[in-house]
């Protein structure tokens, strides 16, 4: 990831997420964007903190750090959402267990994902708003190749009671 401006695009139609961002690597032509997609949403955010408030994040003691990609185990954000939806009637105690919580830390922001499934789609040389605009109108057959996201893990100690 490129730690001065990866300036990422992010798409999201309600189920699906898609972030592309310019990515900083010796084994890539300079421009490079990489484009991940995420599959059934539950939950995004997208912006604050910076790489000046990081510190400040709660998984920050456990390990999160700027200007890389961290996927959470034990996840307190998912417990907080499984407790919210104890008020719905038709509730079962470990209906979020598949879900996943991804970090990605960028320069200006930073993205936090819970979802089923994350996917590295591939990189392409076109803008970080080209590409998730691109790969939402089209089935690209260059995105076909697409494998799990591959990242640090957090292992999140406290659970929401």
């Amino acid at each position: 990831m490129d730690a001065g401006a990866p300036c990422p695009a992010v798409r999201s139609d309600g189920h699906d997420l898609l972030c592309a961002y310019f990515i900083n690597s010796t084994v890539t032509p300079q421009g490079t964007v990489a484009l991940l997609k995420f599959e059934n949403v539950l939950q995004y955010r997208f912006g604050y903190p910076n790489n000046e408030a990081l510190e400040g994040h709660p998984l920050y003691q456990f390990g999160l750090k700027h200007y890389d990609f961290f996927a959470v185990e034990n996840s307190p954000l998912i417990g907080e959402i499984e407790k919210q939806n104890r008020c719905h009637p038709q509730h079962r105690p470990g209906i979020y267990a598949k879900f996943r919580h991804w970090i990605i830390t960028f320069h200006d922001e930073t993205l936090e994902v819970i979802a089923l499934r994350g996917t590295f789609m591939g990189p392409t040389q076109l803008s970080p708003d080209r590409a998730v605009g691109e790969a939402r109108t089209e089935q690209r057959s260059s995105y076909k190749r697409a494998r799990p996201v591959s990242c640090k893990a957090i292992f999140a100690i406290a659970h929401l009671q």
